[in-house]
Parts: structure tokens; C-alpha cells; sequence
């Protein structure tokens, strides 16, 4: 179970930006989704990504995701989009590489500027 402190972290961080990705330094999963959201190019303003890994309550925050995400999945990456979540690695992946994550972008009328690789 998630410790308060976690909790109240987690659901002020959805809350604070529209589009928002929790994400661990060194992870390569996380790395491949911050690429991806990098195409983007959303301002700082509209996508905060939010390293856990130096947090002490990082093993409480990803036990959360288990309950906020309906997930048997507690790692990150985990991305919400307008607080709604969006999924994991290989869901982010899937909808960029099908177009699918633009439409969600669009959706949720999140201000971005797609850059094609």
C-alpha cells in the first residue's frame, strides 16, 4: 500500500500540468518515452516530466501506480495525460508509432508542435 505522502505527491503532480510523465533517471524504457514525448515539442509548461528514483518514498509512488493505473504494473514510465492515464512503456510506444498518441494529444487539446524524425 502507498503512504500517504505518496499519494498526495502523485495526484498533485497529475493535477499540475497537462500532460505528465513519471519517469526514473536510468530506466531504458523511460528513455525511449522521453524521446518520444521530445517529438513533440511541448513546452515546459503544458509536459513536466517528474523523476522518482531520488525520491524516499519511490517504491511507495510505484506501488500507487498499481492502484491509480489498474495495472499489476508499478513501473515507470507512467504517462497521464489531463489526469487521465494513458499507460506505460509499451502502450506510449505503440500509440506513437500508430499515430494514436497525437490524437490523444489532440483530445485533450494539449498545445504541441509535432516534430517528424
Amino acid at each position: 500500500m502507498a503512504g500517504g505522502g505518496a499519494i498526495a505527491f502523485v495526484d498533485a503532480k497529475i493535477k499540475q500540468r497537462p500532460v505528465m510523465l513519471f519517469s526514473k533517471t536510468h530506466s531504458p524504457d523511460c528513455k525511449e518515452i522521453k524521446s518520444i514525448l521530445k517529438q513533440y515539442s511541448m513546452s515546459p509548461h503544458v509536459c513536466e516530466i517528474t523523476e522518482i528514483d531520488a525520491r524516499q518514498d519511490c517504491t511507495q509512488i510505484d506501488n500507487y501506480f498499481q492502484t491509480i493505473c489498474l495495472t499489476d504494473r508499478r513501473e515507470v514510465p507512467q504517462l497521464f495525460v489531463r489526469s487521465r492515464y494513458i499507460g506505460g512503456a509499451r502502450e506510449i510506444v505503440r500509440l506513437h508509432a500508430s499515430g494514436e498518441l497525437e490524437n490523444v494529444f489532440q483530445e485533450a487539446e494539449v498545445e504541441y508542435k509535432l516534430i517528424k524524425s
